[in-house]
């Protein structure tokens, strides 16, 4: 993905550690939550909760990043539910669970404006491997 947001974001590479760091948080989150342990989940929470605080980037694009990040951990809640059900209720779950793909998008408009966000959106969430019939198979045994 390294090479992705480079491009979305301009070459700036603290947005690019910033978005490689919160990816990695998803990823290992979404372990704790699945399997109930993630590696390393002191150092998930402590990053979480104050160490993205005190990254430059961060604290630039705080007052964008933090009610984004709020609406993608909220968003990922209800998937954790709503995957688990029905095929449609999977459909959207799929949706939900793309949030950080949202965020990326957002930090593609902080990096280049309308325009750009415009230009590399589609690439963004295209750049998705998931579907929906992965997850249903995933969660329901199909």
């Amino acid at each position: 993905m390294r090479n992705n947001f480079f491009k979305w974001f301009k070459g700036d590479m603290a947005a690019v550690e910033f978005a490689e760091v919160l990816y990695d948080a998803a990823q290992r989150w979404d372990d704790l939550e699945d399997e109930g342990k993630c590696d390393g989940h002191n150092a998930l929470l402590s990053w979480l909760a104050f160490g993205k605080e005190y990254t430059a980037y961060f604290a630039t694009n705080a007052h964008l990043l933090r009610p984004a990040m709020l609406l993608m951990y909220l968003q990922w809640r209800a998937a954790n539910v709503l995957e688990r059900g029905e095929f449609a209720d999977v459909q959207k779950a799929y949706m939900l669970r793309a949030a950080i793909y949202s965020i990326w998008h957002l930090m593609a408009w902080i990096a280049g404006g309308d325009d750009w966000a415009a230009d590399v959106g589609p690439e963004i969430y295209r750049s998705y491997a998931e579907t929906p019939e992965s997850l249903f198979k995933e969660f329901n045994n199909a």
